[in-house]
């Protein structure tokens, strides 16, 4: 399962878990997005990133059946894994993913209107 999130003005305007895997999530949403794209007004990018989640030890069963493809290590008594941005895990990890991405864009941002 997977997580599209649009997002705008640094805020989440929508959020949609899709049970498909990563890739072929970003693929599928890849095309729609080219469909409505205008060339001469903006860029079509598509990055590939991760972001780092920790969790307190010990992991559900169900938790761990989810990550164990991220290869997860413990780290005194948390369980941290790098996940590709956007697989969908529990809407905790979501939430804080997005927090995540958001801080990190706003961060970008204040940089650019500091040049």
């Amino acid at each position: 399962m997977s997580v599209v999130a649009s997002v705008s003005k640094n805020s989440v305007v929508k959020k949609e878990v899709m049970n498909k895997d990563v890739m072929e999530a970003v693929k599928e949403v890849a095309i729609d997005l080219l469909k409505s794209w205008d060339p001469a007004s903006s860029d079509f990018i598509i990055l590939r990133d991760f972001y780092s989640v920790s969790y307190p030890a010990p992991l559900s069963r169900e938790l761990l059946e989810k990550i164990k493809k991220y290869s997860p290590k413990r780290v005194e008594n948390r369980i941290e894994v790098t996940l590709p941005v956007f697989p969908y895990i529990d809407d905790a990890t979501t939430e804080e993913v997005l927090r995540g991405i958001i801080q990190n864009l706003a961060a970008s941002e204040e940089g650019e209107e500091l040049e």
